[in-house]
């Protein structure tokens, strides 16, 4: 099974232009996740980590599920 994106109804309150361009950062990055094809080192860290990235105006934090071979946003904001 692939790795998914997942973005909760929650996250209702960001652009939806900003949402699509979240996903298709998230989905480039579960790619790449893919490509690495083992559980080794990184991805045992990243998966007990909370990464971030940055699309236009809005920050979100997002985590890796590697039980459900899943990215997960968990947090989206305005910075400063």
């Amino acid at each position: 099974m692939g790795c998914k994106v997942h973005i909760g109804r929650e996250f209702t309150v960001v652009p939806n232009q900003i949402r699509k361009q979240l996903r298709t950062r998230l989905e480039k990055i579960c790619a790449a996740l893919e490509a690495l094809n083992s559980r080794g080192a990184f991805v045992d860290s990243i998966s007990e980590s909370s990464l971030a990235v940055t699309v236009g105006a809005w920050r979100f934090r997002y985590e890796f599920e590697p039980d459900r071979n899943r990215l997960v946003v968990v947090q989206a904001f305005q910075p400063g």
